[in-house]
């Protein structure tokens, strides 16, 4: 990796890169890549969020290059974590082996501009890091293939559920199926228990099953939770 003292020389106008993955061989290998790029400027490479706050503030990069899958820890959080820190005002765009159609779709919705899975030849990496700091956006085609699907799967789901059950009945079975007691879904949508009691029975007969556990994995299946 460059030096301090070398990157002080490098042009003001490249594009500040900042790398985080959790395998150190992968950290290596893009900063090899990347550097390559007359363009792009690698200012740190990190193996989890836990200094993010510090980097953004003393490297002020352009985009975060980052794999959210590391060991123990919920990838969506990480990303989140990073956009906390980042406060809107830096680019992210996501590298890894795996995403899923949920995952992908959150993703989107979170505002990450960039999906690149590592599978992918590595020539792609400084283009769709360049786009996005261009201010585009660099999807995957698989990916954005199986966010439409999730997508038209739930708008499928949203319709199905609708024609079976009020609007009210459909925020507590929702509820419910987060996990929620009786006592905390009937505070958060400031019913009765005994309101939760009745409008459960109802959710149950109208859809044709018989507990909560059936209706979480209804609302699971249909990627309603």
């Amino acid at each position: 990796m460059f030096t301090e003292a070398m990157q002080n020389l490098l042009p003001s106008n490249r594009i500040k890169v900042l790398l985080i993955d959790p395998h150190p061989i992968v950290l290596f290998g893009l900063s090899v890549i990347l550097e390559e790029e007359d363009s792009l400027e690698i200012v740190d490479a990190l193996h989890s969020v836990d200094r993010i706050k510090n980097v953004l503030k003393l490297k002020k990069p352009d985009i975060v290059l980052i794999d959210p899958h590391s060991p123990g820890f919920d990838g969506l959080n990480q990303v989140k974590q990073v956009q906390t820190a980042l406060g809107g005002e830096v680019r992210i765009v996501v590298y890894t082996a795996t995403v899923n159609q949920s995952e992908t779709c959150d993703l989107i919705r979170m505002g990450v501009k960039g999906i690149l899975l590592k599978e992918m030849p590595v020539s792609l990496i400084p283009q769709c890091l360049k786009k996005v700091h261009a201010g585009g956006e660099w999807l995957d085609r698989r990916s954005m293939r199986m966010a439409f699907e999730q997508i038209l799967h739930r708008e499928s789901a949203h319709k199905m559920i609708s024609a079976h059950l009020s609007s009210r009945e459909i925020s507590l079975a929702a509820l419910i199926a987060k996990g929620y007691s009786s006592k905390l879904a009937a505070r958060e949508l400031q019913i009765t228990e005994g309101s939760v009691r009745v409008y459960l029975n109802r959710i149950y007969s109208k859809l044709h099953i018989s507990s909560r556990l059936q209706l979480a994995l209804l609302f699971r299946e249909k990627g309603l939770s």
